[in-house]
């Protein structure tokens, strides 16, 4: 039997044969596509080679590729086939074959590689395309009852996103036999029975799709090729689910060995979430994804409490997604280094995630069944946006995870008055997330696309002699450029253009008649240079000679920031680990940011080693070395890639000789005593699984010097002392603060007791419970949650009812002890049957709820009502 691994190597190797070159599969976080949230067909990595706007290295190319995807996420785990992350196998030409080649291709490897028998593959075809037909049928010879012709809806594919390659396409099924069919004469590919299984998609590029939807003939013909690694092993291995072939049965395996349950019909669904969640989180941690309430990070974090539900549901109570990731990287990782080499990183994301949602998983779901079982009791169908938006809000519960919830049990979700609760703070993972444009956006696209290479100088010089290929006034591309602000292309220059994290050039530029330009930002889109700017004396003409100059000082401030990032990156690794990684970075003339997958924050002693290495190593003036190689040859000397970023062939290698080996595009220093020194200014976390470093060297370190030596100045002033005994003075200061802070403290606990005297001595009691009612004047949410505090501290069996109007709103807090709680008293609901009262909503726990609205009016009676609704819920449970 082929094995998952078999297939993959077995798709490469055939391929290779083919004289197709084998590409890495690219990140599942898109590059340069902002109509993705995620890579999801395997296509999307050669997106700019099928549009011809970048150039050529290759016109054959076969990946293995990961891909996420979460339409159908409610139906993972559940049905044979969904998965959110799965591989595709895919072959891809670029104006080399076509239709005739990828036929004849898919046909070898399916009868001769992985030996399907031929009477068992059936075809499907675009419904007008006669020459797809002819070659199915007179050069592969497959019967022509067995070529299924099928319109746009099935036999039309892409784009993959809002833009991009498409065209019509044919895929290949297996017939599973009438065991697995609908017993329809006419059943075929296309019906929605389980007897033909679809398994290799071929799509015949011929039109890119703009931005309006239109389809436009490509410069060059393509063929993109997509086949489900999971669903192709099914069809292999003869097994009736994903979940059962090889791979999949060792993670499934070792979820119930862990759980201490069997896999069985009871268990199944559960087991099968909880695997596959598992390995999306894995891969997508690894690429540098993190939860998060938006974009990318809000579709794990989903993912991630969806699993969690389901654990729930296996009677696990503690962390236990995390621990299936090392039997994972043990399956996959030979294939994908990248996940061994974030393993560490991962479980620790994982795991701390599940701790924070286990903190309300519970009390969550309490909710939701005591809100489903009220809709139940008044046989009503939705559950209203606001109980929804409470779920979210307050017990992370996710919008789709409540719904599919509340499916299960023939209930819906108000969806509209979810999303006028959210109002504008939520972005969700079913849409696409469009990037933001403006400004000069347009421009650059139009430039990009007209527009020449740029040769860039920049290496070697910091002027050069060029003349102006075109011009941009912001609104249309112009011959003549007067004063004012606009946009130049030089057919070559020394600038650089912003990429890489390095920020682009400044500079000037000025023509042989004199005019002059003064570029104050450098951009590069694709491989052309833009220099973005004024025109500040006479005009520029289109062919102009022209002398192009960047500000050197501001260069070499530059240099220094960039070569000391690789030098921070190197210094890392070596105090944190290798799996640090760099995710992201900044480099100014002022300062440089470095983000690096880590998951603790790092320590004192941490910054300081970090520090001292990457001191020494600029103080031993080691010069800095630049190669040009060939990629493969540069990786193979141990030269850091980042990962998923787009190198081509030849490469550039940024050494520190004996200490930092990069691959990268930058200016660099010359030597590592031209950094100086080197200072962290701030060590931070910019999202789950991530550190940021900011730091400064020569120019930064002096202007943080200075700012720090007007600081000093002033306080001397304040504080009327000789700087020596400056810091003794800020302590004694410090000292007797804290001394009046704790008198304060002191007075206004006996305040809020003497307070709370008054408000014990009008309170009720009913069946031993103590219900304090009052409409407070001006007192915050905050103040009115200490004061009944103190009320709580000394009753013991108490239940706080409190109204307040601050900043013209009016506010409701309520709050309960937990021996009220357990006599009937629930404050969430209290809250919710009576925040309408002030016009409003809210919600909270058992225990403690509030709520706010316009309405102050309302304040009074909310209270009132309140009370009456506490003694109802204490007499019941009584009685």
């Amino acid at each position: 039997m082929l094995t998952v691994m078999d297939l993959r190597k077995s798709f490469i190797e055939f391929f290779r044969n083919e004289s197709h070159r084998i590409v890495p599969s690219s990140s599942l976080i898109p590059k340069d596509d902002p109509t993705l949230l995620f890579t999801t067909a395997g296509m999307v990595q050669f997106k700019p080679l099928f549009a011809g706007t970048v150039d050529l290295e290759y016109t054959r190319a076969a990946t293995v590729q990961k891909c996420l995807r979460t339409s159908d996420l409610e139906n993972v785990g559940k049905t044979k086939r969904h998965l959110t992350f799965f591989e595709m196998l895919g072959n891809f030409s670029f104006g080399d074959y076509f239709k005739k080649e990828a036929i004849q291709f898919s046909w070898d490897y399916s009868t001769r590689i992985i030996k399907f028998d031929p009477d068992k593959i059936w075809v499907s075809i675009y419904q007008d395309d006669d020459e797809a037909f002819a070659i199915w049928k007179d050069r592969i010879g497959v019967p022509e009852r067995k070529i299924v012709r099928l319109g746009r809806e099935d036999n039309f594919w892409g784009p993959a996103g809002d833009t991009g390659a498409c065209g019509p396409c044919s895929e290949l099924y297996i017939d599973r036999g009438e065991a697995y069919g609908c017993g329809k004469p006419d059943c075929r590919p296309g019906c929605e029975c389980e007897r033909f299984l679809e398994y290799w998609n071929l799509v015949f590029n011929q039109f890119n799709q703009d931005a309006e939807g239109r389809l436009n003939p490509l410069p060059r013909v393509g063929i993109d090729t997509g086949m489900g690694l999971e669903r192709l092993a099914t069809l292999v291995q003869d097994v009736d689910s994903v979940y059962e072939t090889d791979e999949f049965k060792k993670i499934t395996s070792f979820v119930c060995e862990r759980a201490k349950i069997s896999y069985d019909d009871t268990s199944k669904v559960a087991v099968n979430i909880i695997s596959e969640h598992a390995r999306a989180l894995t891969f997508a941690i690894a690429d540098g994804v993190y939860p998060s309430n938006d974009g990318r990070g809000y579709v794990l974090r989903r993912i991630l409490r969806r699993a969690m539900r389901f654990t729930r549901q296996l009677g696990i109570t503690e962390p236990f997604i995390h621990a299936a990731v090392d039997p994972i990287v043990g399956i996959m990782g030979n294939f994908y280094p990248e996940i061994q080499d974030a393993a560490i990183n991962v479980k620790k994301v994982i795991e701390s995630e599940e701790k924070r949602f286990l903190e309300t998983l519970e009390n969550g779901m309490d909710r939701l069944e005591e809100t489903m079982k009220e809709l139940e009791k008044k046989k009503k169908k939705v559950i209203s946006g606001a109980d929804a938006f409470v779920l979210y809000d307050t017990f992370g519960f996710p919008l789709e995870m409540t719904r599919e919830i509340a499916i299960e049990r023939g209930l819906d979700v108000d969806l509209k008055g979810y999303e006028a609760e959210m109002e504008k703070q939520r972005e969700r993972g079913k849409q696409s997330w469009k990037a933001a444009g403006g400004g000069l956006d347009a421009a650059f696209d139009e430039i990009g696309a007209l527009a020449g290479d740029t040769v860039f100088r920049g290496y070697d010089v910091d002027s050069c002699e060029s003349a102006v290929e075109l011009m941009h006034d912001g609104e249309i591309i112009t011959e003549r450029l007067g004063a004012g602000r606009g946009l130049l292309v030089l057919k070559e220059t020394p600038f650089y253009g912003e990429s890489g994290g390095q920020v682009g050039d400044v500079g000037a530029i000025e023509s042989s008649a004199g005019a002059l330009f003064t570029v104050e930002d450098t951009k590069k889109i694709n491989r052309t240079t833009i220099h973005i700017g004024k025109v500040m004396k006479g005009e520029f003409r289109k062919g102009d000679r022209v002398k192009a100059s960047i500000d050197s000082v501001n260069r070499n401030l530059i240099r220094a920031n960039h070569t000391v990032t690789h030098l921070l990156h190197a210094a890392l690794r070596s105090v944190l680990g290798a799996h640090v990684k760099q995710a992201g970075s900044l480099v100014t003339p002022e300062r440089m940011r470095f983000d690096f997958s880590h998951f603790n924050a790092l320590s004192g002693e941490e910054i300081g080693r970090v520090e001292e290495i990457v001191n020494r190593t600029i103080w031993e003036n080691i010069p800095v070395t630049t190669e040009i190689m060939k990629f493969q040859d540069a990786v193979a000397t141990g030269a850091m890639a980042v990962f998923d970023e787009k190198y081509e062939d030849t490469v550039r290698v940024v050494s520190v000789a004996g200490f930092s080996k990069e691959l990268c595009g930058g200016t660099h220093a010359a030597s590592t005593g031209q950094i100086g020194l080197f200072k962290i200014v701030r060590e931070a976390s910019p999202g789950a699984g991530m550190r940021r470093i900011e730091a400064v060297t020569l120019k930064g370190i002096l202007d943080r010097y200075n700012t720090s030596e007007g600081i000093v100045s002033e306080l001397l002033k304040i504080v009327n002392i000789n700087e020596p005994l400056l810091v003794k003075r800020v302590e004694e200061l410090v000292k007797r603060n804290r001394a009046l802070e704790k008198e304060i403290e002191k007075l206004k606990k006996e305040t809020l007791s003497s307070g709370s005297d008054d408000m014990l001595s009008g309170a009720e009691t009913v069946k031993g419970v103590t219900i304090i009612s009052r409409v407070l004047d001006g007192k915050s949410a905050d103040e009115m949650r200490e004061i009944s505090d103190a009320i709580r501290e000394r009753v013991p069996d108490s239940v706080v009812l409190f109204g307040s109007v601050a900043d013209g709103k009016a506010l409701l807090m309520f709050a309960a002890t937990n021996n009220a709680v357990k006599k009937g008293v629930d404050c969430g609901r209290l809250i919710k049957d009576v925040a309408k009262l002030v016009g409003g909503g809210g919600g909270g726990r058992k225990d403690m709820a509030q709520a706010g609205g316009k309405n102050a009016e309302g304040l009074d009676e909310a209270v009132k009502q309140a009370a009456a609704i506490a003694r109802d819920m204490i007499k019941g449970l009584s009685q």
